[in-house]
Protein backbone atom coordinates (compact mmCIF):
# COMPACT_ATOMS: atom_id res chain seq x y z
CA UNK A 1 0.00 0.00 0.00
CA UNK A 2 2.79 2.44 0.90
CA UNK A 3 4.61 1.61 -2.34
CA UNK A 4 1.46 2.22 -4.33
CA UNK A 5 0.90 5.68 -2.81
CA UNK A 6 4.18 7.58 -2.41
CA UNK A 7 4.88 9.88 0.47
CA UNK A 8 2.66 12.93 -0.01
CA UNK A 9 4.88 15.17 2.08
CA UNK A 10 7.88 14.28 -0.07
CA UNK A 11 6.00 15.20 -3.26
CA UNK A 12 4.78 18.46 -1.78
CA UNK A 13 8.26 19.44 -0.68
CA UNK A 14 9.82 18.64 -4.03
CA UNK A 15 7.03 20.41 -5.92
CA UNK A 16 7.42 23.53 -3.81
CA UNK A 17 11.17 23.54 -4.34
CA UNK A 18 10.61 23.24 -8.08
CA UNK A 19 8.11 26.12 -7.97
CA UNK A 20 10.53 28.28 -5.99
CA UNK A 21 13.30 27.43 -8.45
CA UNK A 22 11.10 28.25 -11.41
CA UNK A 23 9.98 31.52 -9.84
CA UNK A 24 13.58 32.52 -9.22
CA UNK A 25 14.53 31.57 -12.76
CA UNK A 26 11.69 33.63 -14.22
CA UNK A 27 12.71 36.64 -12.13
CA UNK A 28 16.32 36.28 -13.26
CA UNK A 29 15.23 36.02 -16.89
CA UNK A 30 13.03 39.13 -16.63
CA UNK A 31 15.80 41.02 -14.85
CA UNK A 32 18.32 40.01 -17.52
CA UNK A 33 15.91 41.01 -20.29
CA UNK A 34 15.23 44.43 -18.78
CA UNK A 35 18.91 45.13 -18.10
CA UNK A 36 19.98 44.05 -21.60
CA UNK A 37 17.05 45.97 -23.06
CA UNK A 38 18.57 49.27 -21.90
CA UNK A 39 22.25 48.73 -22.71
CA UNK A 40 22.27 51.04 -25.72
CA UNK A 41 20.19 53.94 -26.97
CA UNK A 42 18.67 51.75 -29.69
CA UNK A 43 17.72 49.16 -27.07
CA UNK A 44 16.10 51.88 -24.96
CA UNK A 45 14.01 52.92 -27.96
CA UNK A 46 12.92 49.31 -28.38
CA UNK A 47 11.96 49.08 -24.71
CA UNK A 48 10.10 52.38 -25.13
CA UNK A 49 7.99 50.97 -27.97
CA UNK A 50 7.13 47.88 -25.91
CA UNK A 51 6.12 50.05 -22.96
CA UNK A 52 4.06 52.26 -25.27
CA UNK A 53 2.09 49.27 -26.54
CA UNK A 54 1.40 47.96 -23.03
CA UNK A 55 0.25 51.31 -21.64
CA UNK A 56 -1.85 51.97 -24.75
CA UNK A 57 -3.74 48.73 -24.12
CA UNK A 58 -4.23 49.72 -20.48
CA UNK A 59 -5.69 53.05 -21.62
CA UNK A 60 -8.03 51.30 -24.07
CA UNK A 61 -9.18 48.90 -21.34
CA UNK A 62 -9.87 51.81 -19.01
CA UNK A 63 -11.81 53.61 -21.74
CA UNK A 64 -13.89 50.51 -22.38
CA UNK A 65 -14.63 50.14 -18.69
CA UNK A 66 -15.70 53.78 -18.40
CA UNK A 67 -17.66 53.57 -21.70
CA UNK A 68 -15.71 56.42 -23.26
CA UNK A 69 -14.70 57.04 -26.85
CA UNK A 70 -12.32 59.98 -26.81
CA UNK A 71 -9.24 59.58 -29.07
CA UNK A 72 -7.28 62.03 -26.91
CA UNK A 73 -7.56 59.67 -23.93
CA UNK A 74 -5.69 56.99 -25.88
CA UNK A 75 -2.46 59.00 -25.95
CA UNK A 76 -1.37 57.39 -22.69
CA UNK A 77 0.90 55.09 -24.69
CA UNK A 78 2.85 57.88 -26.37
CA UNK A 79 3.02 59.94 -23.17
CA UNK A 80 4.35 56.99 -21.15
CA UNK A 81 6.91 56.24 -23.86
CA UNK A 82 8.15 59.83 -23.92
CA UNK A 83 8.40 59.91 -20.12
CA UNK A 84 10.32 56.62 -20.03
CA UNK A 85 12.77 57.80 -22.69
CA UNK A 86 13.35 61.15 -20.98
CA UNK A 87 13.92 59.43 -17.62
CA UNK A 88 16.38 57.05 -19.27
CA UNK A 89 18.36 59.93 -20.79
CA UNK A 90 18.10 61.99 -17.63
CA UNK A 91 19.52 59.21 -15.43
CA UNK A 92 22.15 57.99 -17.87
CA UNK A 93 20.61 54.52 -17.93
CA UNK A 94 22.79 53.10 -20.70
CA UNK A 95 26.07 53.93 -18.92
CA UNK A 96 25.19 52.26 -15.60
CA UNK A 97 26.35 48.92 -14.25
CA UNK A 98 23.76 46.11 -14.61
CA UNK A 99 22.68 46.11 -10.94
CA UNK A 100 22.42 49.89 -10.76
CA UNK A 101 20.58 49.94 -14.08
CA UNK A 102 18.01 47.45 -12.82
CA UNK A 103 17.49 49.52 -9.65
CA UNK A 104 17.07 52.68 -11.71
CA UNK A 105 14.59 50.92 -13.99
CA UNK A 106 12.60 49.88 -10.94
CA UNK A 107 12.49 53.47 -9.72
CA UNK A 108 11.55 54.79 -13.15
CA UNK A 109 8.68 52.31 -13.41
CA UNK A 110 7.43 53.46 -10.00
CA UNK A 111 7.31 57.03 -11.30
CA UNK A 112 5.58 55.87 -14.47
CA UNK A 113 2.97 54.02 -12.43
CA UNK A 114 2.05 57.17 -10.50
CA UNK A 115 1.98 59.12 -13.78
CA UNK A 116 -0.47 56.57 -15.20
CA UNK A 117 -2.70 57.10 -12.16
CA UNK A 118 -2.73 60.83 -12.95
CA UNK A 119 -3.66 60.07 -16.55
CA UNK A 120 -6.50 57.77 -15.48
CA UNK A 121 -7.79 60.51 -13.17
CA UNK A 122 -7.81 62.91 -16.10
CA UNK A 123 -10.06 60.41 -17.88
CA UNK A 124 -12.55 59.83 -15.08
CA UNK A 125 -12.74 63.39 -13.68
CA UNK A 126 -14.54 65.06 -16.64
CA UNK A 127 -16.79 62.01 -16.92
CA UNK A 128 -17.99 62.40 -13.33
CA UNK A 129 -18.54 66.12 -13.82
CA UNK A 130 -20.56 65.58 -16.99
CA UNK A 131 -22.65 62.80 -15.42
CA UNK A 132 -23.52 64.88 -12.38
CA UNK A 133 -23.96 68.26 -14.10
CA UNK A 134 -26.14 66.81 -16.88
CA UNK A 135 -28.14 64.84 -14.30
CA UNK A 136 -27.46 61.61 -16.13
CA UNK A 137 -28.92 58.90 -13.88
CA UNK A 138 -27.32 55.91 -15.59
CA UNK A 139 -26.41 53.87 -12.52
CA UNK A 140 -23.99 51.71 -14.48
CA UNK A 141 -21.88 54.65 -15.66
CA UNK A 142 -21.87 56.24 -12.20
CA UNK A 143 -20.78 52.99 -10.55
CA UNK A 144 -18.03 52.39 -13.10
CA UNK A 145 -16.61 55.90 -12.63
CA UNK A 146 -16.82 55.66 -8.84
CA UNK A 147 -15.11 52.26 -8.96
CA UNK A 148 -12.19 53.80 -10.84
CA UNK A 149 -12.03 56.60 -8.27
CA UNK A 150 -11.92 54.02 -5.48
CA UNK A 151 -9.06 52.29 -7.28
CA UNK A 152 -7.24 55.63 -7.63
CA UNK A 153 -7.45 56.16 -3.87
CA UNK A 154 -6.61 52.64 -2.67
CA UNK A 155 -3.84 51.73 -5.14
CA UNK A 156 -1.52 54.71 -4.45
CA UNK A 157 -2.08 54.27 -0.70
CA UNK A 158 -1.06 50.60 -0.83
CA UNK A 159 1.77 51.40 -3.23
CA UNK A 160 3.22 54.13 -1.02
CA UNK A 161 2.76 51.99 2.07
CA UNK A 162 4.86 49.27 0.40
CA UNK A 163 7.56 51.72 -0.68
CA UNK A 164 7.90 53.35 2.74
CA UNK A 165 8.03 49.91 4.37
CA UNK A 166 10.77 48.50 2.13
CA UNK A 167 12.86 51.61 1.33
CA UNK A 168 14.66 54.26 3.32
CA UNK A 169 13.79 57.91 2.81
CA UNK A 170 15.37 59.48 -0.26
CA UNK A 171 14.67 62.19 -2.81
CA UNK A 172 13.30 59.57 -5.21
CA UNK A 173 10.91 58.24 -2.55
CA UNK A 174 9.78 61.77 -1.73
CA UNK A 175 9.05 62.46 -5.41
CA UNK A 176 7.02 59.26 -5.83
CA UNK A 177 5.17 59.98 -2.58
CA UNK A 178 4.32 63.50 -3.71
CA UNK A 179 2.93 62.19 -7.01
CA UNK A 180 0.93 59.49 -5.23
CA UNK A 181 -0.53 61.80 -2.58
CA UNK A 182 -1.38 64.33 -5.28
CA UNK A 183 -3.44 61.67 -7.08
CA UNK A 184 -5.38 60.94 -3.89
CA UNK A 185 -6.02 64.65 -3.29
CA UNK A 186 -7.19 65.17 -6.88
CA UNK A 187 -9.61 62.26 -6.63
CA UNK A 188 -11.01 63.55 -3.33
CA UNK A 189 -11.53 67.01 -4.84
CA UNK A 190 -13.24 65.43 -7.85
CA UNK A 191 -15.54 63.38 -5.62
CA UNK A 192 -16.43 66.44 -3.53
CA UNK A 193 -17.43 68.43 -6.62
CA UNK A 194 -19.32 65.41 -7.96
CA UNK A 195 -21.18 65.14 -4.64
CA UNK A 196 -22.14 68.82 -4.76
CA UNK A 197 -23.55 68.46 -8.27
CA UNK A 198 -25.46 65.32 -7.31
CA UNK A 199 -26.96 67.06 -4.27
CA UNK A 200 -28.08 69.89 -6.54
CA UNK A 201 -29.57 67.36 -8.99
CA UNK A 202 -31.84 65.90 -6.31
CA UNK A 203 -32.93 69.25 -4.87
CA UNK A 204 -36.36 70.52 -5.76
CA UNK A 205 -35.36 74.17 -5.42
CA UNK A 206 -32.45 76.10 -6.87
CA UNK A 207 -29.23 75.96 -4.84
CA UNK A 208 -27.79 79.45 -5.05
CA UNK A 209 -24.62 78.64 -3.10
CA UNK A 210 -23.62 75.77 -5.41
CA UNK A 211 -21.23 77.83 -7.53
CA UNK A 212 -19.60 79.25 -4.41
CA UNK A 213 -19.02 75.82 -2.88
CA UNK A 214 -17.64 74.44 -6.15
CA UNK A 215 -15.33 77.45 -6.39
CA UNK A 216 -14.06 76.94 -2.83
CA UNK A 217 -13.37 73.24 -3.40
CA UNK A 218 -11.59 73.90 -6.70
CA UNK A 219 -9.51 76.65 -5.09
CA UNK A 220 -8.40 74.37 -2.28
CA UNK A 221 -7.50 71.66 -4.79
CA UNK A 222 -5.54 74.05 -7.01
CA UNK A 223 -3.71 75.44 -3.99
CA UNK A 224 -2.68 71.96 -2.86
CA UNK A 225 -1.50 71.09 -6.38
CA UNK A 226 0.51 74.32 -6.46
CA UNK A 227 2.18 73.42 -3.15
CA UNK A 228 3.05 69.96 -4.50
CA UNK A 229 4.51 71.59 -7.61
CA UNK A 230 6.78 73.78 -5.50
CA UNK A 231 7.81 70.79 -3.38
CA UNK A 232 8.69 68.73 -6.46
CA UNK A 233 10.69 71.65 -7.85
CA UNK A 234 12.69 71.99 -4.63
CA UNK A 235 13.20 68.23 -4.49
CA UNK A 236 14.39 68.21 -8.10
CA UNK A 237 16.70 71.16 -7.44
CA UNK A 238 18.30 69.24 -4.57
CA UNK A 239 18.83 66.23 -6.87
CA UNK A 240 20.27 68.47 -9.59
CA UNK A 241 22.78 70.16 -7.27
CA UNK A 242 23.79 67.44 -4.81
CA UNK A 243 22.98 64.06 -6.39
CA UNK A 244 22.76 63.86 -10.16
CA UNK A 245 23.22 66.87 -12.39
CA UNK A 246 23.01 67.09 -16.14
CA UNK A 247 21.72 69.23 -18.96
CA UNK A 248 18.56 67.18 -19.52
CA UNK A 249 17.61 67.26 -15.84
CA UNK A 250 18.20 71.02 -15.70
CA UNK A 251 16.05 71.49 -18.82
CA UNK A 252 13.25 69.39 -17.32
CA UNK A 253 13.42 71.42 -14.12
CA UNK A 254 13.01 74.64 -16.11
CA UNK A 255 10.01 73.18 -17.98
CA UNK A 256 8.43 72.05 -14.70
CA UNK A 257 8.99 75.43 -13.07
CA UNK A 258 7.46 77.28 -16.03
CA UNK A 259 4.36 75.17 -16.67
CA UNK A 260 3.51 73.86 -13.18
CA UNK A 261 4.49 76.86 -11.04
CA UNK A 262 4.81 80.08 -13.04
CA UNK A 263 1.90 79.53 -15.44
CA UNK A 264 -0.35 78.27 -12.64
CA UNK A 265 0.41 81.31 -10.50
CA UNK A 266 -0.12 83.78 -13.36
CA UNK A 267 -3.36 82.05 -14.37
CA UNK A 268 -4.67 82.33 -10.83
CA UNK A 269 -3.81 86.03 -10.61
CA UNK A 270 -5.30 86.84 -14.03
CA UNK A 271 -8.43 84.83 -13.30
CA UNK A 272 -9.01 86.78 -10.10
CA UNK A 273 -8.47 90.09 -11.90
CA UNK A 274 -10.88 89.20 -14.71
CA UNK A 275 -13.56 88.01 -12.27
CA UNK A 276 -13.26 91.21 -10.22
CA UNK A 277 -13.51 93.34 -13.36
CA UNK A 278 -16.68 91.50 -14.47
CA UNK A 279 -18.13 91.90 -10.98
CA UNK A 280 -17.53 95.65 -11.00
CA UNK A 281 -19.22 95.93 -14.39
CA UNK A 282 -22.39 94.52 -12.84
CA UNK A 283 -22.41 96.32 -9.48
CA UNK A 284 -20.32 98.70 -7.39
CA UNK A 285 -20.29 96.60 -4.20
CA UNK A 286 -17.07 94.99 -2.94
CA UNK A 287 -17.45 91.16 -2.98
CA UNK A 288 -15.38 90.87 0.23
CA UNK A 289 -16.55 93.60 2.57
CA UNK A 290 -19.89 94.30 0.77
CA UNK A 291 -19.36 98.06 0.94
CA UNK A 292 -20.17 100.49 -1.86
CA UNK A 293 -17.14 101.35 -4.00
CA UNK A 294 -16.52 104.88 -5.26
CA UNK A 295 -15.20 104.49 -8.79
Amino acid sequence: MMDKYPNTATITTSDSSILIFNGTAVFDDVKHLMVRGCETLIAVLGMTSVLSGITHQIGCMMQSFLILDDPDDRSIGSISAIMFFILALQNGLTSMEPEKRFLRLYRNFCLLFTAMLHFIHNMVSPLLFSLSASRNMSIQRHLRALTVCTFLIISPYLFLNYLWTHHTISTWLLAVSAFGIEVIVKVIITLLIYTLFMIDAFRTSMWEQLDDYVYYVRTIGNLIEFVFGIFLFLNGTWILIFESGGTIRALMMCIHAYFNIWCQAIAGINNGTVCLRKWLYLQDICPLCHKTLCI
